[in-house]
């Protein structure tokens, strides 16, 4: 078996003048790996797809501090960036945030032709500075008209049309960069900015319909766009939209029945029906994502009734406890039937 990653097939392509061909040739890869040969007719080589290197532990290590301290600088960069950047005032602080960005920019470049993958991570922290950068010069040059009282880490105080400036700069951006450094985890960034910027949207109609119809059609948006990337193979890039569609239809449901509050009996329903279709979409699909998330979902809804509903029935834990058995029979009954395991 020939292990071909997909970093791998793309320099190749770039080195044979060619870079444009990596998408098909990446696709037919995919492709053939999942044709299953009838027998006798095994060719001599059989190409596993991947997009990661052969692991090990030292590999898998290294991937998991990689993420882990992007995803700490990520916090450092929206999370936590605060103000105190502005307290030399506002052109030494577009100065200071500036000097970030260009940071972490030189820094995946350096690290982008023998670190692809921790270059895509800092990347992603230079993607999620850009909006700071963008609120910086408009503090310096008043060009948003922001109130008084505007502070970066406190932006739902202050209203939308300012903020989804920002959320289009760091799409735009993420996009930007998965260009040149087609790293899976600059999907992340992107798709958080995507889906702040629709649900802005829905919130400008100042209206109950209007945010309720973003929200579902965000969820429609992101399903379509992770089906459409595993399509053409990229599934670890596919994941990020996986997962945001999958929360945000959390959300979705919860603004739709936002005038029974934010529990009772219709959102247990509503979260336990969520779950269960998640659950199945995680089956058909072939994604871990949709099972976590509709587990967790689905858990939701029973504790609700074991708690507020049944928590007095002497049925309702055997009962519970049954339903559970069947699912595990479920899976175990999909196990049997499954030629490859769970992604």
């Amino acid at each position: 078996m020939v292990r071909v990653t997909r970093g791998e097939l793309e320099r190749a392509a770039e080195q044979a003048g060619v870079p444009q061909a990596a998408p098909a040739l990446w696709a037919a890869l995919v492709h053939q790996a999942d044709v299953r040969p009838a027998p006798g007719d095994l060719p001599a080589h059989r190409f596993r797809r991947t997009d990661e290197p052969p692991a090990g532990r030292r590999s898998r290590a290294a991937e998991v501090a990689v993420y882990t301290g992007g995803v700490i600088a990520l916090l450092a960069m929206t999370v936590f960036a605060g103000s105190g950047w502005a307290a030399y005032g506002a052109g030494a602080g577009l100065a200071i945030v500036t000097t970030y960005l260009l940071v972490f920019v030189l820094l995946a470049e350096l690290l982008r032709r023998r670190h692809p993958q921790p270059a895509g991570v800092v990347a992603a922290v230079a993607v999620a500075t850009v909006p700071l950068v963008v609120y910086a010069a408009h503090a310096a040059s008043g060009l948003l008209d922001l109130p008084p009282y505007a502070d970066y880490d406190a932006f739902d105080d202050w209203g939308t049309s300012a903020w989804m400036a920002m959320e289009v700069s760091a799409l735009v951006a993420a996009v930007a960069a998965w260009l040149r450094h087609r790293a899976s985890f600059l999907l992340a960034p992107g798709t958080v900015a995507l889906s702040w910027l629709v649900l802005d949207l829905g919130d400008a109609t100042d209206s109950d319909l209007g945010r309720q119809v973003a929200a579902w059609l965000l969820a429609a948006g992101l399903f379509a766009g992770a089906l459409l990337l595993d399509r053409r193979g990229m599934r670890r890039e596919g994941f990020w939209p996986h997962l945001g569609a999958v929360l945000v239809a959390g959300l979705a449901v919860l603004l739709s029945l936002e005038d029974v509050g934010t529990s009772g009996t219709p959102v247990a329903v509503a979260y336990l029906v969520l779950g269960a279709a998640a659950i199945a979409a995680g089956v058909w699909l072939d994604r871990r994502v949709h099972l976590a998330v509709g587990g967790l979902y689905l858990v939701g809804g029973l504790s609700y009734f074991a708690f507020d509903v049944f928590g007095d029935s002497l049925f309702f834990a055997p009962a519970l406890a049954l339903i559970g058995l069947a699912v595990v029979a479920g899976g175990v009954l999909l196990a049997r039937g499954r030629r490859r395991p769970l992604r």
